[in-house]
């Protein structure tokens, strides 16, 4: 589902559509749909201060049937994004239209009507709110891609418990040998990676625009090599990454010492919530302590638990998609911004 609109000009060439996309930063892309021969591809996504979600696609393609008779031009500019595009998307949208029309005059059908624009809503965005809801969004759908592929047990065995302590023991054992656990295990560091790459990401985000680390960028010494300078310059790395650089984000203490050195936020205290995970209530910073020794003990030990059920592996998920939404909560309050989490 999307927006979707085309101007039909009253004159206008293949040639001349294409030197006005390029002219607006279009560039030439693939497309999964299944256009006429002769049709010109073409892509915009604005990276600057997260203005894009979606970014536009836009289209010169060749009319023929009705939609050749609608100006009798041989040409069409067809342009659409999601209803999950931004405000500057959908604004992008709109003036590669008018601005198209203006020069080769035309008819515009669409969603909204013949020669309708697509509307626009009241933008109270930041880019502290766009960047960190692009992260969130990222990790969440990750996140649940991975709730909803794990495995059930492979080994079946009666449902009812038995009564002899001896017995449960040895049922317990059984269920430790079932070949899921192993891969439960296995997908405890893709969970930490989630974490890590949320707070690490959303980090970069907060130097590049928080008050408090912009006054300390300005006063910083850091010592960096030539060959960073040149990625710098090439734009190939920012000055945000080569301060992350300096910080562990599989680490509490690193990442709050981050966070508190260059942000005046204290991650420990965030996560210092009891919360229902689910059959238990606890920290969530002890919860996510746990998690990372469990990580760690995997990849560089081969420690597996063989106690580990799915149900257990899903809460190390929920107590991280709960730090995520802990920590944006405080991001709210501090920078009086709506994060969309949608």
């Amino acid at each position: 589902m999307g927006r979707d609109l085309t101007l039909y000009p009253r004159s206008a060439s293949k040639d001349e559509l294409r030197t006005y996309l390029e002219g607006l930063g279009f560039t030439r892309c693939k497309h999964f749909w299944d256009w006429p021969a002769g049709t010109l591809n073409f892509s915009w996504f604005d990276e600057k201060d997260f203005r894009s979600i979606d970014g536009v696609s836009a289209d010169v393609y060749p009319v023929t049937g009705d939609e050749a008779k609608v100006t009798g031009n041989a040409w069409a500019l067809h342009v659409r994004n999601t209803y999950g595009a931004s405000w500057h998307d959908v604004k992008m949208l709109n003036d590669v239209l008018r601005g198209a029309r203006r020069l080769f005059g035309g008819t515009i059908e669409g969603d909204y009507g013949r020669n309708r624009y697509a509307p626009l809503w009241v933008d109270t965005s930041t880019p502290i709110s766009r960047g960190i809801s692009a992260i969130y969004q990222r990790v969440d759908q990750e996140l649940r891609s991975v709730k909803s592929a794990l495995p059930e047990s492979l080994i079946t065995l009666p449902s009812q418990e038995p009564t002899n302590k001896k017995m449960r023991a040895f049922r317990e054992f059984e269920r430790s040998l079932d070949p899921s656990r192993v891969l439960y295990n296995g997908l405890v560091p893709f969970a930490i990676a989630m974490f890590e790459f949320f707070f690490s990401r959303a980090f970069r985000v907060l130097l590049a625009y928080d008050s408090f680390a912009l006054a300390k960028r300005s006063s910083h010494n850091l010592r960096v090599d030539f060959t960073t300078l040149l990625q710098i310059d090439a734009r190939a790395r920012t000055v945000e990454d080569v301060i992350a650089q300096g910080y562990s984000f599989q680490n509490l203490d690193q990442l709050n010492k981050a966070y508190k050195e260059w942000l005046e936020i204290d991650v420990r205290k965030i996560l210092f919530r009891r919360k229902r995970i689910g059959r238990s209530v606890a920290f969530l910073e002890t919860r996510i302590s746990e998690a990372i020794k469990y990580r760690h003990g995997v990849v560089h030990h081969f420690e597996l638990d063989r106690s580990l059920t799915r149900e257990g592996y899903i809460a190390i998920l929920d107590a991280v998609h709960a730090s995520m939404r802990e920590f944006i909560a405080h991001l709210e309050r501090k920078y009086s911004v709506t994060i969309d989490l949608a």
